[in-house]
């Protein structure tokens, strides 16, 4: 199946890509180019409650503006995977022990989280 980038976003420091794709059959996927996770749109109008064009907007400016927090895992100094995160703290519970965590908003300020 084919897909086409709809949308892309470079964070200030270079170190992220959003991309925003849309499928033949209309399903649009949004990630962090390079890395596993993603949503689609269809999630994120169901947890919203907003018609589907209009969650993807706002998730995607929630990141863009550095309203959300991005969690950076790294196992041996390399990035494994990015994800958005509204509980750094639960994200530590289930991290094995040979991966890091960092937390980052989109202009790449570092986000302190209390682990204890």
């Amino acid at each position: 199946m084919a897909m086409e980038i709809v949308e892309e976003h470079q964070s200030p420091d270079g170190f992220l890509r959003l991309i925003v794709t849309r499928e033949n059959d209309g399903d649009v996927a949004i990630g962090f180019d390079g890395y596993a996770w993603h949503t689609h749109g269809d999630i994120l109008a169901s947890l919203s409650g907003l018609p589907e064009e209009e969650a993807i907007r706002q998730f995607v400016d929630q990141i863009t503006g550095d309203a959300q927090i991005i969690a950076v895992s790294r196992v041996n100094g390399q990035v494994r995977d990015v994800w958005p995160t509204d509980d750094p703290k639960a994200d530590f519970k289930y991290k094995p022990p040979e991966e890091s965590l960092e937390f980052r908003r989109w202009s790449g300020v570092t986000v302190a989280v209390e682990t204890s």
